[in-house]
């Protein structure tokens, strides 16, 4: 079957603490800055920790389907009835998220099937949604998950899986200082698209991606409120995450700042220049 490809989709992700554009000036601290091209390095910083935070296990993992992962899918192991016939819808609260998703079958030939078939299915399109938040001390954050992805490699002699497809999220985001001298809100909007990222089927051996990548057009509306009141900001960024096999996949921000990220725990680190 010939791997299919999707136009990206509307993605929108949200930080929860930017930094604001030099137009955000005390002269004029009710004025919105003028739109910018360039996040600024506290921005990038905190773009790069919501990606990470919604792409580790406390998030929404790419390959997974509430708790059900893909690998399970593939090798038959994934209970019955998180197993939807095609075309049908699944429902499920795992955690703080509401899961919907729908599977389509394939065989090699790229015939549609009614159910999955261990032995024959050879692919699977998934279109999923998921809908919850998490916060701590001094953010918090609503976001919605909008995924269709074409998984290639079922067959049982393959020992990989390679996902391609498109993302469409919104969030927003609520970030306090501890000492409530400061507020901000965040909405951030982009396009999305996964290109050839490839997983062990044996997620035993090695649970993270091991190759491929995730890229993002982001737009970033931002508002500040402290003693001199509201203060609003207009970014665009570009964000690509490279997976590499491990846990710590890297993220590259406009091309400028690069991070370390751990897929585990959520958490990204600088990588200097």
């Amino acid at each position: 079957m010939k791997r299919s490809r999707f136009s990206p989709l509307l993605f929108a992700v949200v930080s929860c603490a930017a930094a604001f554009a030099a137009g955000c000036g005390k002269d004029k601290p009710n004025s919105p800055a003028p739109p910018s091209s360039q996040i600024t390095r506290q921005a990038a910083d905190d773009l790069a920790g919501q990606f990470a935070h919604t792409l580790s296990q406390g998030g929404v993992p790419l390959n997974q389907l509430g708790s059900t992962t893909l690998q399970d899918v593939s090798s038959g192991r994934a209970p019955a009835t998180m197993l939807p016939g095609a075309g049908a819808t699944k429902t499920s609260d795992e955690g703080s998220f509401s899961w919907s998703f729908s599977l389509r079958f394939f065989d090699a030939d790229g015939n549609e099937q009614p159910s999955f078939e261990l032995g024959t299915t050879a692919s699977i399109r998934v279109a999923a949604r998921a809908h919850g938040s998490f916060s701590n001390a001094e953010n918090q954050a609503t976001i919605g998950v909008d995924r269709s992805l074409d998984v290639q490699g079922l067959l049982p002699e393959e020992t990989t899986l390679t996902i391609d497809g498109a993302v469409s999220d919104t969030a927003d985001c609520a970030y306090h200082d501890s000492d409530s001298s400061e507020s901000r809100a965040y909405h951030f909007l982009g396009i999305g698209a996964l290109t050839d990222v490839k997983q062990l089927k044996d997620k035993s051996a090695n649970p993270y991606p091991l190759s491929g990548t995730a890229n993002w057009d982001v737009t970033v509306d931002a508002t500040a409120t402290d003693e001199n009141g509201p203060h609003e900001a207009h970014y665009h960024a570009t964000v690509q995450v490279t997976f590499n096999g491990t846990k710590h996949p890297t993220i590259e921000i406009s091309e400028t700042y690069r991070y370390e990220m751990d897929l585990d725990t959520g958490t990204v680190r600088p990588i200097p220049a």
